[in-house]
């Protein structure tokens, strides 16, 4: 319509050489969070209808809860499937198969996972999350059909991957939709509540799973899950827009520009003299948006498939960033941290059934309720991981004259770590000794875990979305690409240790490994200030007007 402004194409105008310089070089995740009007909204929003920022709360919520289901359907194929791993001992063995190999049905999905979203996410930066994230949703439903129809152990190994790339979103896609649409001060609160509900809807159904399979069969089980993908693809299509949104680079330092408008740039006060917050929003201001120069937003519009135009130079930036971020020291061990997490959770998973059955004579049928835990584990982990952790930021900056340091993130990684530890060893102990130790020790320690590798992830999305604005998106799909990498190699090599080490021998090494990125996350959170402001030059933006999320 003529008259109207593009957001889609926004251009920074009337920017000083030396405006532009002296924001580049300050965005290195430091910024001013507290001011005396209030709590500062980082990213600035716009006055544009259509800017995810300015989405209605409760539209927010269904756009969570929606990636949050899909990413649940996926994630519960995935690992679900130690709970019934002994239904396809028999078939499988007739074919020559070996429990090594029948495991490979669990660890192979969780690398091609990370393999996933190196493929999809730089696609989404170049034409949009809303059309790679149908696209997946309709993958997600073929794959679990192929797998409820297999014929063979290669049928059902190919199309468990294929499931694989799909549920991968669940990492990295479907986090970064929710950062768009949520400000940094909410960004804890709300990829926690994503994990729990993901939490409690998954320990659900990973409980009835051993039933569904004994009752009615194991394909009734993938058909299950097939027809909820389904119906999630339909909820998508209709309440999740895109939400990729071009912004000037001066609003991920929360700061306003000329006149309010965000296409014209001006200096803006400097994140560590608070002394200078002038130009900022808080969440105490009224916002008004301009429905003059800026279309409204409709069903049309939030239906539409595509909403900007493509731009294969984001891909290929994202991919260039990847490389870079791999490089930079906090990253390495966030990803490495995280990795050695999911490895030992998959580890669990991969023998607490057999650990249950043989040595405490458990029923099949019964064994997933072993998973019960982790709807417990998900209510715990909403206030202490995510209220927690934006408490805690807010303190911290508040304790430092209104200066938010992405490492106040890594503080509640303390009790995750310390637990980590000890989960590891008792389950270990408990497995070796089953005559000294009750079944609790199993079913304690694997639902423990699970909250530990939650914290682990919390710290981390929020760590590298706080620490590395300009390079949300490919921080994202370094940590889970390579934490899966890293898991897989771990569980990979679980069924080895413990027959040449035993469960006490192969935990015990895997407790190890968790002390000592523990002790390496302390050295992290007192150097993670020097090593950003050190790598700052390869986190610029490549073009100016148009700061990369890649």
């Amino acid at each position: 319509m003529k008259g109207f402004k593009d957001a889609s194409i926004e251009q920074i105008e009337s920017v000083t050489s030396t405006t532009v310089d002296s924001v580049l070089r300050k965005l290195d995740g430091t910024v001013q969070l507290v001011s005396d009007k209030g709590v500062v909204l980082i990213p600035t929003p716009s006055t544009d209808p259509r800017d995810p920022l300015n989405i209605p709360l409760w539209q927010k919520l269904i756009i969570l809860g929606t990636t949050c289901l899909y990413s649940t359907m996926g994630l519960v194929a995935v690992s679900g499937l130690g709970g019934i791993l002994g239904e396809f001992i028999p078939t499988y063995a007739a074919q020559g198969k070996t429990y090594s190999d029948i495991s490979n049905l669990m660890t192979f999905p969780s690398l091609f996972m990370g393999i996933g979203n190196m493929i999809s996410m730089p696609i989404a930066l170049a034409i949009g999350r809303r059309p790679v994230f149908l696209a997946s949703c309709i993958v997600q439903v073929a794959s679990l059909v192929l797998c409820a129809t297999n014929q063979g152990y290669v049928w059902h190994f190919a199309s468990r991957c294929i499931l694989g790339l799909a549920a991968g979103q669940s990492e990295a896609l479907c986090p970064l939709m929710i950062s768009e649409v949520f400000f940094l001060h909410e960004r804890a609160r709300y990829q926690q509540l994503f994990s729990s509900i993901q939490t409690m809807i998954s320990g659900t159904l990973v409980i009835l799973t051993s039933y569904i399979a004994a009752t009615i069969g194991w394909r009734a089980w993938y058909y299950l899950f097939a027809g909820f993908s389904g119906l999630i693809l339909v909820l998508a299509i209709f309440f999740v827009p895109e939400t990729k949104y071009i912004r000037p680079l001066a609003a991920y330092k929360g700061t306003t520009t000329k006149n309010g408008n965000l296409n014209i740039l001006v200096e803006g006060p400097d994140p560590e003299n608070p002394k200078e917050a002038d130009h900022v929003i808080t969440i105490h201001d009224e916002r008004i948006f301009d429905t003059v120069n800026y279309h409204p937003r409709t069903l049309k519009f939030n239906t539409q498939l595509f909403v900007h135009d493509t731009d294969w130079n984001e891909a290929v930036l994202c991919v260039k960033h990847q490389f870079q971020l791999f490089f930079f020291p906090n990253v390495f061990w966030v990803f490495c941290m995280n990795g050695v997490f999911l490895g030992v959770n998959i580890a669990m998973g991969l023998t607490y059934g057999n650990i249950l059955s043989e040595s405490y004579h458990w029923a099949s049928k019964f064994i997933s309720i072993a998973m019960a835990g982790q709807i417990v584990v998900a209510f715990v982990c909403i206030p202490m991981l995510g209220y927690g952790s934006d408490a805690i930021v807010k303190f911290m900056a508040r304790r430092k004259g209104g200066i938010h340091e992405p490492e106040h993130r890594l503080l509640t990684l303390v009790i995750p770590l310390i637990l980590g530890i000890v989960f590891c060893v008792l389950y270990g102990q408990t497995a070796t000794f089953p005559g000294k130790y009750h079944w609790m020790g199993i079913v304690f320690t694997i639902n423990g875990y699970y909250f530990t590798f939650i914290g682990a992830n919390t710290a981390g999305i929020t760590y590298l979305l706080d620490a590395y604005p300009t390079r949300a998106a490919s921080s994202l799909v370094v940590l889970c690409a390579m934490r899966g990498v890293i898991s897989f190699a771990l569980s990979y090599g679980t069924v080895s240790m413990y027959s040449n080490y035993g469960y006490d021998g192969a935990f015990g090494i895997f407790g190890g490994i968790t002390a000592l990125f523990g002790a390496l996350g302390i050295v992290i959170y007192f150097t993670g200030k020097w090593i950003r402001h050190f790598v700052s030059p390869w986190t610029t933006i490549e073009v100016v007007g148009k700061p990369s999320m890649g």
